[in-house]
This record gives C-alpha cells, sequence and structure tokens, in this order.
C-alpha cells in the first residue's frame, strides 16, 4: 500500500484483515470476471487463485488510483486471459472417447504412462543415493563391477568384456561387493 507521499509501505496486519473481508465479499464477483474470460469452472478457479496470489505479492504495488476492488478485479481477470493464452498454444484430445484403433484398442488402453511414479522415482534416487554412498567401502575391482553391472546396467558378459575378466570373476566379485555392500548398510 502507499501512504500520501505515494512511498510504498508494507501492510499492516490490520490491512491484511481489512483485504480478507474485502476478498471474502468480492470473491464470486472475481470468480464471475475469470468465468465470463474462461467459460470453464476448473480453469476460472485456477486462474482466480493465480489473480489472487499475484495481487498479494505485489499488494504493495497498489498505488490507491482506483479502489482496491477494482485493481483485484483486473489483476484476476488479466490472470484469467493468461490461462486462455496458455489454453490456446496447447493442444488438447481426449483419451475418454470410444473411439478404438484398427485393433479394437481404446486411445485410454493404448497410451498408458510407463514413466515411474513419484514415489517409486524417489525411491530408485535413494537407492541410488545410498549405493554410490557406499562404494567408497570397496576396492577398486570390486567397485568396477558394481559399476558397470548395476550402475550402468551391462550384463555380466559384457561387463566381463569392458573389464577384461572372465564372467566367473565378474560374478565373484559382484557377489562379494553385494555381501560388503550390505555389510555397510
Amino acid at each position: 500500500m502507499s501512504d500520501k507521499n505515494g512511498t510504498h509501505e508494507r501492510v499492516a496486519p490490520k490491512n491484511l484483515m481489512a483485504l480478507e473481508e474485502l476478498l471474502a465479499s468480492r470473491m464470486p464477483q472475481l470468480y464471475h470476471a475469470a468465468a465470463r474470460v474462461l467459460q470453464n469452472p476448473q480453469d476460472s478457479e485456477d486462474a482466480l487463485q493465480d489473480g489472487l496470489l499475484s495481487a498479494f505479492i505485489h499488494l504493495n504495488q497498489f498505488q490507491g488510483r482506483s479502489r482496491l476492488s477494482t485493481w483485484l478485479h483486473s489483476i484476476v481477470k488479466n490472470a484469467a486471459h493468461m490461462q486462455l493464452r496458455k489454453r490456446s498454444r496447447s493442444h488438447t484430445t481426449s483419451i475418454t472417447d470410444d473411439t478404438a484403433d484398427e485393433d479394437g484398442r481404446r486411445a485410454d488402453e493404448v497410451l498408458v504412462d510407463s514413466r515411474p511414479s513419484p514415489e517409486e522415482e524417489c525411491a530408485r534416487e535413494e537407492r541410488s543415493r545410498m549405493l554410490i554412498e557406499r562404494l567408497g567401502y570397496l576396492s577398486p575391482n570390486y567397485r568396477s563391477v558394481v559399476q558397470v553391472c548395476m550402475i550402468e546396467g551391462l550384463l555380466r558378459r559384457e561387463a566381463a568384456e569392458k573389464l577384461g575378466v572372465s564372467m566367473a570373476t565378474v560374478k565373484s566379485r559382484l557377489h562379494r561387493a553385494c555381501k560388503l555392500l550390505v555389510k555397510h548398510a
């Protein structure tokens, strides 16, 4: 907020309470302003949230040349227009329709996300971090076998060729390295 001299100051707690009261009374009008632009309830809610967040972040830039409700209204409308621009740049296709391909499969059956879930990704990263941390306990021979087999994902035969040792040596070193890694867990 700005004072009579136009300098900006932090919002006092009493002003925050006044802002909360204003928002509570104007929320339906702000939502409808976004809805008139977007014609979609979910997008309108997102635009309202984006607009209010932006207004709160830039509250110290409100200069009082208009009513605060008018200022909020224009920020929410701008957020709605930004949503509309984002929507027009991205092309979406519904995968819930019942049209099938030549094999009789629907799109939602074919388009399965094969990426790991966030939980699986987090667990994998944690295992990798722990493995790398524990590699310091291994001798260079054991470490190199773990590196090529467990981290690079080479088959034992490929690891043997890369390291210039027999496949039996790779198996033996990998077995001993795993025992040491478990011991230092």
